[in-house]
């Protein structure tokens, strides 16, 4: 693992991206923003720098990474589109979508990467910060989420900085995230598979398709097996406390993650209570919701509470992740 490094911290802006990009190409890690979480990201074609990503995050190196590239001509350059990924592709990006589909001949892409697959996961990133980034650097970088591995994800540049100063390079600041999930991956190989929910609902991608997503195998999100695309582990997302759900009421010594207007009882006597949405809105609450977990984490309480959260639209990304995040470790 690369430790003791000096982890510069610079703002967002054309030095920042340029800085970034010399990063990249000597084979450094950089973390910085996208619309979803911030991403560490690393040379996709460099596979001792893809190294450094896996060994940073102390992350199982059969998990494979997301490619992040600027626009579609370059996603084609990695990856072969069919004609419902194109579809996808089209109507999607940039945007919080993965699709996995089959590499390209000559894709560029480290194994390591893929975890050995013959498939690669792409992504266009719709921020501005990532896209700079992007284009400057030239190549597709390789960007899990920039936080030790299996921790909340990261949505604040603080966030980064606190699970991973002195083991990477450079954090670009782009300031809080938009989206606040990670974004959702479609596998595009025979009929296209919902893999991970995510920033973009189910209901959006099944209306373009004109058909309904299958769904993975269960055998498929075992921490003991290869998992198909990124953040299938079943243990994933999660603070040190732990995560109590669809709570009915608050146990002295519990933090409460709170959803919607009502009140719990014994909230009151709460450790604390953050809640990710007064007016129940799923998209304030998916932005919220990582940077919450991590605020009522640093309280060190008994446990944290959740409060049950519809599973329609971005309520079963945000289900997802607070399922993961309750696997007993």
């Amino acid at each position: 693992m690369k430790t003791g490094l000096e982890t510069l911290v610079l703002p967002a802006g054309e030095a920042g991206a340029e800085a970034a990009a010399r990063t990249l190409a000597a084979g450094g890690l950089v973390a910085f923003p996208t619309e979803t979480v911030y991403g560490l990201g690393a040379d996709a074609a460099n596979a001792t720098a893809v190294a450094h990503i896996y060994s940073a995050k102390g992350r199982p190196a059969f998990n494979p990474l997301i490619a992040h590239v600027p626009d579609l001509a370059a996603a084609r350059r990695i990856g072969r589109f069919d004609a419902r990924a194109l579809k996808l592709a089209e109507a999607f990006w940039p945007g919080p979508l993965t699709l996995v589909v089959p590499k390209t001949d000559d894709c560029p892409v480290a194994d390591l990467a893929t975890a050995g697959l013959d498939t690669v996961a792409i992504r266009i990133p719709a921020h501005p910060v990532a896209e700079a980034i992007l284009r400057a650097f030239g190549g597709a970088v390789v960007a899990p989420s920039a936080n030790i591995s299996g921790h909340v994800s990261p949505t604040l540049a603080a966030h980064v900085e606190s699970d991973l100063a002195g083991r990477i390079d450079l954090i670009i600041d782009g300031g809080p995230v938009a989206v606040g999930v990670e974004s959702t991956i479609v596998g595009c190989l025979n009929a296209p598979m919902l893999l991970r929910p995510g920033g973009l609902s189910r209901e959006r991608i099944e209306a373009v398709l004109g058909a309904p997503l299958a769904r993975p195998p269960v055998e498929a999100e075992s921490d003991d097996s290869q998992p198909l695309a990124p953040g299938m582990l079943a243990s994933h997302y999660a603070p040190r406390a732990m995560v109590r759900l669809r709570a009915q009421d608050v146990a002295p010594g519990e933090a409460l993650l709170a959803f919607g207007p009502d009140c719990l009882p014994g909230q009151e006597a709460a450790a604390a209570v953050m809640n990710l949405s007064p007016a129940a809105d799923l998209d304030e609450a998916a932005a919220n919701l990582f940077g919450y977990l991590r605020a009522l984490d640093a309280k060190a309480p008994k446990a944290i509470a959740v409060m049950a959260i519809p599973e329609q639209d971005l309520g079963e990304a945000i289900n997802d992740r607070l399922r993961r995040a309750a696997v007993a470790r």
